[in-house]
């Protein structure tokens, strides 16, 4: 679902396994500052995983990231990992994916609403970066109130996270507020 959101981009460059974790650092080393890093996937507050093998971006990798205004992370938690690394950029808190991700964080959604509204976001959020606008604005469309229109959007909407200098407090719903990490 989420290869909507760089689907029609030329120039992209995909990796999508830890075993491309070398590859990965070296080509965000490489990329130019101003140059959209898109990091998409499943994680956690520590970072973005692979579920097969463990993180392929990790806290000690978070130097790489540092000072570069185009950066996204939807992942689970994403936001937690920008918070404790300083990061710029647009973020996902927890992000129902999945229908048990739903029942576990107390939402009433069945797998059907899940991936219809998983499809829909990616799409639009798609849409966005295509259209060329600013990362501000790609942001402050995606969290408009206009798109929450379930108790599913209501949750996944309310945890996205714009931050353009790197030190904005975490949205409600932190693994930091949740667990204490």
């Amino acid at each position: 679902m989420l290869g909507l959101l760089y689907e029609g981009i030329e120039g992209v460059t995909l990796f999508d396994s830890w075993e491309q974790r070398e590859e990965i650092l070296k080509a965000i080393a490489a990329a130019p500052r101003e140059e959209p890093i898109l990091l998409l996937g499943h994680g956690c507050p520590s970072g973005l995983y692979d579920m097969r093998y463990g993180l392929v971006i990790r806290n000690s990798d978070a130097e790489l990231l540092k000072d570069r205004p185009n950066l996204v992370g939807i992942w689970c938690y994403a936001s937690d990992y920008a918070y404790a690394n300083g990061l710029k950029g647009f973020f996902s808190g927890m992000f129902i994916s999945e229908e048990p991700e739903a029942w576990v964080n107390g939402v009433d959604a069945s797998e059907e609403e899940v991936d219809e509204k998983v499809w829909d976001f990616s799409g639009r959020m798609g849409e966005l970066i295509r259209s060329g606008k600013p990362l501000a604005e790609v942001a402050a469309e995606l969290m408009d109130p206009k798109h929450i229109d379930s108790e599913l959007t209501r949750f996944n909407y309310s945890r996205l996270t714009w931050r353009p200098t790197g030190t904005e407090p975490l949205p409600p719903g932190s693994a930091r507020e949740m667990y204490s990490v």
